[in-house]
C-alpha cells in the first residue's frame, strides 16, 4: 500500500474563478485520491492500495496530537522557505513571516504554550508581530481568499482562535462552556481527544499577543453576527 498523510482540509479550495473552485492542495484531496486510488487498482489489478490515513481528520486535530510530541517541537519546519529556488533565500529555520507560519502558529495555539510556541519560531512568533495581521485575517475569512499556500480552511482557522481565547462555546462563550461542536473528535469534527480544559488560553501569554488574537476573535464574532 501506498500509504499518504493528508488530512480531510485539503479538499477544501482557495477561490473560485467563474465558477470553478481552485485547490492549491488539489492533489493531496479527496477528488484526487478517490481518482489515482481507482486508477492504480484498475491498472495493478488490486495490487496496490493508494489512501491518506489522515483523510477523516482536520488540520486542528493533527495539531493536538502534535502538541503532546514535544521531542519533535524543536525537529519539524513547515515554511517553505526551506524550499526556495534561490538558494541565497533558503532558510534552515521558521521565516515567522509567512501564511504557512502564520497557520501552523495559529492552528497550535490552544494547544502548546506561548514560550514553547516563542522557541519553535525563535523568537519571531507571528502572532506576537501584530504586522501580520491581514494575513491571519485572510486565513480566518476575514479579507481575500484562503493563501495558496497549504494551510487549513476557515472553520478550522476559526475553531482554532475560539479555542485560543477561551471562546470555545461560540461568540462571548467562557472556556468551561463545553466545546465547539467543530472542535469534535473523529472524522466529523475538527478536534480531536480530550475536554473543555485543554482549549483553555494559556494566561502566560505576552499581551502583544493576546491583543492580537484578541483582536481577530472580535472581528471574527462581528462577522458571525455575534456582537
Amino acid at each position: 500500500a501506498v500509504v499518504m498523510s493528508n488530512e480531510r482540509s485539503a479538499s477544501a479550495g482557495n477561490v473560485s474563478v467563474d465558477g470553478a473552485e481552485v485547490n492549491h492542495q488539489w492533489s493531496k484531496g479527496w477528488e484526487f485520491e478517490e481518482s489515482f486510488s481507482t486508477l492504480v487498482a484498475g491498472t495493478l489489478e488490486g495490487a496496490v492500495r493508494y489512501f491518506s490515513l489522515l483523510r477523516p481528520f482536520s488540520e486542528l486535530w493533527v495539531a493536538r496530537q502534535f502538541a503532546g510530541m514535544t521531542d519533535y517541537h524543536r525537529e519539524f519546519q513547515s515554511c517553505n522557505r526551506a524550499f526556495a529556488v534561490d538558494p541565497a533565500r533558503r532558510l534552515d529555520r521558521w521565516c515567522g513571516t509567512c501564511d504557512k507560519c502564520c497557520f501552523v502558529d495559529l492552528v497550535l495555539a490552544p494547544f502548546v504554550a506561548a514560550e514553547e510556541l516563542s522557541a519553535i519560531f525563535s523568537g519571531n512568533e507571528p502572532l506576537a508581530n501584530p504586522a501580520l495581521i491581514e494575513q491571519f485575517r485572510a486565513l480566518l475569512g476575514l479579507g481575500g481568499h484562503k493563501p495558496f499556500e497549504c494551510v487549513g480552511d476557515v472553520a478550522e482557522c476559526r475553531a482554532a482562535l475560539q479555542a485560543a481565547t477561551g471562546r470555545v462555546g461560540g461568540p462571548g462563550g467562557a472556556p468551561d462552556e463545553g466545546r465547539d461542536k467543530g472542535l469534535d473528535e473523529g472524522p466529523g469534527g475538527t478536534g480531536g481527544t480530550g475536554g473543555a480544559a485543554a482549549l483553555r488560553p494559556d494566561p502566560g501569554r505576552p499581551p502583544s499577543r493576546r491583543l492580537l488574537l484578541d483582536k481577530l476573535a472580535g472581528e471574527v464574532e462581528a462577522a458571525q453576527g455575534g456582537v
